[in-house]
């Protein structure tokens, strides 16, 4: 079906061997907790700026209060979520597993599978509750052709980042290229209630229901 290669979400950020660069926004530098107040102020640059700081600040138990700005009334509010969730998905404290996550992912983009899967193992023995490391490294199955170490490695990444719309996303190609719309289908509307701005998977999922229509015909 080729659904792998159209419809899988592979995240590009740049990294420095310190923090990720993000938007110009990222400059501001103030408290979590008042990060956190200012999501809910009326002005969309303080919602961006407060975005901003939580991907460099916040904590795991903050990303529910992030994901309700991917329903914000304003456009850029909206990108910056996504910016500044996953950037604090990819924040890792530990340098030395930071260093060899960079070095997994410029392998990623080389094309270099094997040897992004390399430096992630050891990322995984470091950091073991890095959902990311785990996200990575099924990619590098997944381009591989190995479905099924894929698969493993995105349910892993899933049971310690329940929220993770790309991981959904990439567990649904998976099932569509094993002709499973069922999976498939319950995966990206998981992914697109939790990120409402994912237009692209609309056409994919209305085509999934009129197969499970089909199959009760």
């Amino acid at each position: 079906m080729g659904c792998v290669s159209k419809y899988l979400i592979v995240t590009s950020l740049f990294f420095s061997l310190g923090q990720p660069v993000f938007a110009e926004d990222w400059g501001s530098k103030s408290g979590r907790e008042q990060a956190l107040e200012e999501l809910k102020d009326f002005d969309p640059s303080v919602r961006r700026s407060a975005l901003a700081r939580l991907a460099e600040t916040g904590i795991n138990e903050d990303v529910p209060y992030m994901l309700r700005l991917l329903r914000d009334d304003n456009f850029s509010v909206r990108g910056m979520a996504d910016q500044a969730i996953t950037g604090l998905w990819l924040r890792l404290d530990n340098l030395s597993a930071k260093r060899l996550f960079v070095k997994a992912i410029g392998a990623l983009q080389s094309g270099q599978e094997r040897q992004a899967i390399d430096h992630l193992d050891r990322v995984i023995d470091a950091e073991p509750s890095f959902s990311e490391a785990w996200n990575k490294r099924g990619d590098a199955w997944l381009r591989l052709g190995d479905l099924d170490r894929a698969l493993a490695d995105y349910e892993i990444a899933l049971k310690l980042n329940p929220y993770h719309y790309g991981v959904m996303q990439s567990c649904a190609s998976i099932w569509m290229e094993r002709s499973q719309a069922r999976r498939a289908y319950n995966y990206l509307s998981q992914a697109i209630a939790i990120n409402p701005n994912l237009d692209h998977l609309i056409p994919v999922i209305v085509d999934l229901e009129e197969r499970l229509d089909n199959d009760r015909i």
